[in-house]
């Protein structure tokens, strides 16, 4: 059964990737996949509730992702800019494997992001008071540090993902200047590499 549903969600997001969500019928997806509409509308009511659950499958993969980084055993320091950068990688990647969806799915992303922006806080907010019981960072606030984090990197997502932000340097270029400009903001204690 999770096999079919995992086929089923492939499929319709190959399918408007390819058409745009408004040109592809449940008829279309159940055809692509080589199942019947029944198999299709039993796993789901409608093309939206599909295009939502498309959507918290790639939402899922960012968070598993980010968590992992985040209970990994490297230093407060590594680990927050290492999950910085596989959040951006893998945001970049999720765009761009739909691109032709995002202005239609725009507003669903948004509500079911909400869920993910308050674990990626609570992370944050993790990392950073691990930092500063080990002496790595010196924040006053690590509650009002993981917001202004998580809202700075929301911010930079839709440049980094176009290009514009890093127009002129490659990505280990922007995660250099990242990791000086964020870890300098939590008065990391140790020294902070210069960018090459």
């Amino acid at each position: 059964m999770k096999d079919t549903r995992e086929t089923l969600i492939t499929v319709a997001r190959k399918l408007f990737a390819q058409k745009g969500i408004g040109n592809i019928t449940m008829t279309d997806i159940a055809e692509a996949a080589g199942k019947s509409r029944r198999t299709v509308y039993t796993y789901f009511k409608t093309k939206e509730e599909l295009l939502e659950t498309m959507i918290e499958t790639e939402v899922k993969k960012i968070s598993s992702a980010i968590t992992k980084v985040a209970l990994s055993s490297l230093t407060p320091d590594k680990k927050i800019i290492k999950l910085i950068a596989v959040r951006l990688q893998l945001t970049r990647s999720i765009v761009r494997r739909n691109s032709c969806l995002h202005s239609e799915y725009i507003l669903i992303v948004e509500q079911i992001r909400k869920s993910f922006d308050a674990r990626e806080m609570a992370l944050f907010r993790h990392i950073i008071a691990e930092g500063n019981q080990t002496g790595v960072f010196n924040t006053e606030s690590p509650d009002l540090a993981a917001r202004f984090l998580h809202f700075c990197l929301k911010g930079i997502e839709m440049p980094f993902i176009s290009g514009i932000m890093n127009k002129n340097n490659d990505d280990k270029f922007v995660y250099a200047f990242t990791e000086r400009v964020v870890l300098s903001a939590l008065g990391h204690k140790g020294t902070i590499n210069k960018i090459k």
